[in-house]
């Protein structure tokens, strides 16, 4: 364990590159007229398992001749992963309760119920009132606070099996 404690200043400067280019990701989709959230923001995810692989394969590289245990690859990658997590969902959080990320927020909203309205119809028809009163609560809930919420758990719950096969392939 004693190898995880120098690895912090490489685990922080490789998450911040890696949320820093999540930013230009969605800065240029904002930039093209889409907005960044829900399923526009995942491809950022290939940032985060390429930064895996990089820092794996650097530290089995850096280790040679040396045993490197599973868990050990396992727990390193996702401390990464925490740190990526954590410093993404802060960036949002501070973006989305910024003026031009409230605006960007509001004009999401007011896309998604527009389009919810469209199907409103066939919604109704085959969930259910109830259901489609849930949806529209749902999607004029959302908030910086639920967009930041929302990163920190799906790159924690993304990075899992990543992870898992990462470690076992650069294990030594």
């Amino acid at each position: 364990m004693s190898e995880l404690k120098g690895i912090w200043p490489r685990l922080i400067g490789v998450s911040l590159v890696c949320v820093l280019l999540m930013g230009v990701y969605c800065y240029v989709l904002t930039v093209n007229g889409i907005i960044p959230l829900a399923g526009k923001k995942a491809p950022s995810f290939v940032l985060v398992l390429l930064a895996q692989v990089y820092l794996a394969k650097n530290w089995v590289g850096a280790n040679r001749g040396a045993s490197v245990h599973f868990l050990k690859l396992f727990l390193y990658q996702y401390i990464f992963v925490l740190l990526t997590a954590l410093i993404g969902a802060f960036s949002l959080y501070y973006f989305y309760e910024s003026a031009s990320g409230l605006e960007v927020l509001q004009d999401y909203i007011r896309i998604s119920v527009n389009e919810l309205g469209q199907y409103k119809d066939v919604i109704i028809k085959q969930e259910g009132k109830e259901y489609y009163f849930q949806l529209m609560q749902g999607i004029q809930g959302i908030n910086a606070f639920s967009i930041a919420r929302d990163e920190f758990s799906q790159k924690l719950f993304l990075a899992f099996l990543p992870n898992l096969l990462i470690s076992l392939y650069y294990k030594q």
